[in-house]
């Protein structure tokens, strides 16, 4: 893995913008190449240290911002289809042990995603240390429509890529340990989703339970 990011980063001092996008697109279908790394080095070596102000913004705008979030919105279809394709037939099979269906997910996504859904994964995409596989695969289980899922990943990566970018800017020669520790806060909030996960499903059941008189 260590090898697969090393060619990233210096396709990405090679060939500029086009190795951004491949890059961002790879680590986020593979994920144990550390999420902030790809941007954060793209602003170290494709921003130089001297140049003005508004130069810094105009750079990290058109050569990381934009082909990182196209980037980041293509790799996103990966854990959508995951999510989109086998998350009501695992959530069927495991109706027994869950105390839900599919029928149920449906009713708790109205309740809680049909307004606010599109604000929700804007939010959630546009912090840097949020896991972006977790959300694309969630929004593949709820089966929300391809077309705002798109619209609103692509719009949550732009201040994502710009955040990680210009660290990456300001940090230089020191971004590759930066981006290794806000990769392990995001470890953490992988891990307490998925705990709350747990939670949720819990509380479902017992939702399901309540309907049904047991």
């Amino acid at each position: 893995m260590h090898e697969l990011t090393q060619w990233l980063l210096d396709s990405i001092r090679a060939h500029g913008s086009i190795s951004v996008l491949i890059g961002v697109l790879i680590e986020s279908v593979i994920v144990p190449i550390p999420s902030p790394l790809i941007i954060m080095g793209a602003g170290a070596v494709l921003v130089p240290a001297e140049i003005p102000g508004s130069a810094v913004f105009t750079r990290i705008l058109f050569q990381i911002v934009l082909p990182g979030s196209i980037g980041s919105t293509l790799g996103a279809y990966v854990g959508y289809g995951i999510g989109f394709w086998g998350g009501q037939s695992a959530i069927n099979r495991l109706q027994r042990f869950l105390g839900f269906g599919w029928s149920d997910v449906q009713t708790m996504e109205r309740r809680l995603t049909q307004r606010h859904a599109g604000l929700i994964i804007l939010v959630l995409r546009a912090l840097p240390i949020i896991p972006l596989s977790l959300i694309s695969i969630g929004a593949g289980i709820i089966r929300w429509p391809v077309g705002s899922f798109s619209f609103w990943t692509f719009l949550g990566s732009i201040p994502r890529c710009f955040i990680l970018g210009f660290l990456g800017w300001m940090a230089r020669d020191t971004y590759q340990g930066l981006a290794h520790r806000m990769d392990r806060v995001e470890s953490l909030i992988s891990a307490g989703i998925l705990i709350t996960g747990l939670f949720v499903i819990l509380w479902l059941r017992r939702q399901v339970q309540k309907r049904s008189g047991k």
